[in-house]
C-alpha cells in the first residue's frame, strides 16, 4: 500500500495542520505494511526520508515589494500551486494508492486531473480546518476528527461508509516533562519568565478572528498582575500587531510577553507553565488541548460539543468564553483549591494517553487506509 502525505508549510510554518502531518508521517514511516511518501516545504526542518519541495513561501518578504506586493493576497495559493507540481508528477509516474491531506489546493488539482486523465489514487481529506461539508463532497473519503464533525457530514448527505472518525494523535510522553520546582524555575529564568507568579500559557496563531487573543488580553486585564503572568506563544499574522498594541494599552508592563517558539521546544514551554488557556470558540480539533493535557496542565477552554468530547463534559476547565470574567473566575477557583487542580490535571493526563497517544491510534489509521485500499 502506497500512501502520500503533503504539507507545503511543513518545515517553516508551525500550525496544527503541519504538526499533524509531521507526526502522522513519523508514526507510519517505519510500519511494515505501508510505504509512506511525504512532500514537505523546503525550510529549516527537514524530516528523514521526506521530499523537500521549493516553492515561494507564503510569508516571503518578497511580497513586501513592488511588483510582488500586488500578489500578496494570493501568496498562499501561489505557494501551493508550485508545490503541487512534483506531487502531480509523482502520482502519475509512481504507485500511489491513497493521498491523505489537510490542505486542499493540490488535492483539487489531482481531482480535476483524474476526471480528465484518469488515475487510481483515492483522495482522503483530513478535516482539521475545519471545513464545512459542502466543500469536501468531491473527495473519495473524509477523516473527521470529532463526533460533531461526523454528525455535520452525515446531515449534509455525505455517505457514512466514506467517513472515518479518527482523531489526531500525539506523542504524549514527549510532553510529560515531570520536572521539579527548581528545574522549572531555572527554565523560566532562561526565558525571562517570572518565578513568583502563576504563568498562564496560550498557544495559537496570534490573531483575533479565530484564536480570540484580544479577548484573552481583555480577560487577563481583570486579573492581578502580581499573581499571574500571561505568556502567548504562536505564529505571528497580520492581526498580531493589533493584539500586541491592545496588550500594551491594557496590561501592566512586565506582566505578559508574546513569543514564537520552535515546535521542538514546545514540551518545555508547557512544562514550565501553570495553566493553559485557549479562548477560541471553535476548533477543527485543537491539538494544543492534547499537548497541554499530556503536559499535566489545567486546560481552560470554551465549552462546546468538541471540547466536551476531548476534555470530557465534567472537566472543571470548560467555561463559556463569551461571558466576561468566566476565564478569570475559573483560574481563581483552581488557585483557591489546589487539590481540585491536581485532580483535574491527573484526569487530563490520563485521558490524553489512553485516547489520543499515537501508540493507541496508529492501528486506527492503518485500519482506515486498509479499508480504502481494498
Amino acid at each position: 500500500m502506497n500512501l502520500l502525505l503533503y504539507s507545503a508549510g511543513l518545515g517553516y510554518i508551525q500550525r496544527g495542520l503541519e504538526t499533524f502531518t509531521q507526526e502522522l508521517y513519523e508514526a507510519l514511516y517505519k510500519q511494515q505494511d505501508i510505504q509512506v511518501t511525504l512532500f514537505q516545504g523546503k525550510g529549516t526542518q527537514q524530516l528523514d526520508g521526506a521530499v523537500p519541495v521549493w516553492a515561494p513561501k507564503r510569508n516571503s518578504k518578497l511580497y513586501e515589494y513592488l511588483p510582488f506586493s500586488t500578489l500578496k493576497p494570493k501568496s498562499y495559493r501561489i505557494e501551493n500551486l508550485i508545490f503541487s507540481i512534483p506531487i502531480v508528477t509523482h502520482c502519475y509516474t509512481k504507485p500511489c494508492h491513497i493521498i491523505h491531506f489537510s490542505e486542499t489546493l493540490p488535492a483539487n488539482i489531482l481531482y480535476h486531473l483524474r476526471k480528465r486523465l484518469g488515475g487510481s489514487y483515492k483522495l482522503l481529506f483530513s478535516n482539521g480546518g475545519p471545513t464545512a461539508p459542502e466543500h469536501y463532497q468531491r473527495y473519495d473519503y473524509v477523516q473527521v476528527l470529532t463526533p460533531a464533525q461526523k454528525q455535520e457530514a452525515l446531515a449534509s448527505g455525505y455517505p457514512e461508509d466514506r467517513l472515518f472518525l479518527v482523531p489526531y494523535g500525539l506523542d504524549c510522553q514527549r510532553f510529560h516533562q515531570n520536572w521539579d520546582q527548581n528545574q522549572i524555575w531555572a527554565q523560566r529564568r532562561a526565558r525571562n519568565l517570572p518565578i513568583d507568579r502563576s504563568v498562564i500559557l496560550s498557544v495559537g496563531a496570534i490573531n483575533a478572528s479565530h484564536k480570540r487573543m484580544d479577548w484573552l488580553v481583555q480577560e487577563f486585564a481583570q486579573l492581578d498582575p502580581e499573581q499571574f503572568f500571561l505568556w502567548v506563544v504562536g505564529q505571528r499574522e497580520e492581526e498580531t500587531a493589533e493584539i500586541i498594541a491592545l496588550a500594551a494599552k491594557l496590561l501592566k508592563p512586565g506582566s505578559y510577553c508574546f513569543d514564537t517558539v520552535p515546535y521542538a521546544q514546545m514540551p518545555e514551554v508547557y512544562g514550565i507553565s501553570d495553566y493553559f488557556v485557549l479562548c477560541s470558540l471553535t476548533e477543527g480539533f485543537g491539538r494544543v488541548y492534547l499537548e497541554a493535557m499530556a503536559a499535566g496542565l489545567p486546560v481552560i477552554a470554551h465549552k462546546n460539543i468538541n471540547t466536551e468530547w476531548i476534555l470530557e463534559s465534567q472537566n472543571l476547565g470548560l467555561v463559556n468564553m463569551t461571558i466576561p470574567r468566566a476565564l478569570g473566575n475559573c483560574l481563581m477557583k483552581f488557585e483557591a483549591e489546589p487539590n481540585l487542580r491536581v485532580i483535574q490535571t491527573q484526569q487530563n493526563q490520563k485521558l490524553a494517553v489512553t485516547r489520543f497517544d499515537w501508540n493507541s491510534l496508529v492501528n486506527q489509521y492503518l485500519a482506515m487506509y486498509q479499508k480504502i485500499y481494498k
